[in-house]
């Protein structure tokens, strides 16, 4: 019964402090701001049509592409003890002639360089 009621109290003690702390830690200004909608990042007082690139929507693409396959190298380590040997060989260089496959054409492509 003694641990009930001391576990209880420090659960009450423990609620008190956390409605003490924020009513008095609330900032009690309110600025014009903070009525503005404000959505996915972008500053509501900047002009609505913004400049934006188009190379860096590819080079993030890239990006992601080249780490979902980096992604899929890294379990074939493990699985080389689970497979037979002629079948993790032919999987893993399918794997990567597809990726030196994709590096290549972009490379001749030039998406690679970052052109301003």
């Amino acid at each position: 019964m003694i641990i009930f009621s001391l576990v209880l109290s420090t659960f009450m003690l423990s609620i008190i402090l956390i409605l003490l702390m924020t009513m008095f830690s609330k900032k009690t200004k309110n600025w014009r701001e903070k009525s503005t909608p404000f959505e996915c990042g972008f500053n509501f007082f900047n002009p609505a049509k913004m400049p934006f690139s188009m190379r860096f929507f590819l080079i993030a693409i890239l990006f992601i592409i080249f780490d979902v396959e980096i992604a899929l190298i890294l379990p074939f380590m493990i699985s080389i003890f689970f497979t037979s040997l002629k079948t993790w060989i032919s999987i893993s260089y399918t794997l990567l002639m597809v990726i030196l496959l994709g590096t290549i054409i972009e490379w001749k492509e030039n998406s690679f360089e970052w052109k301003i």
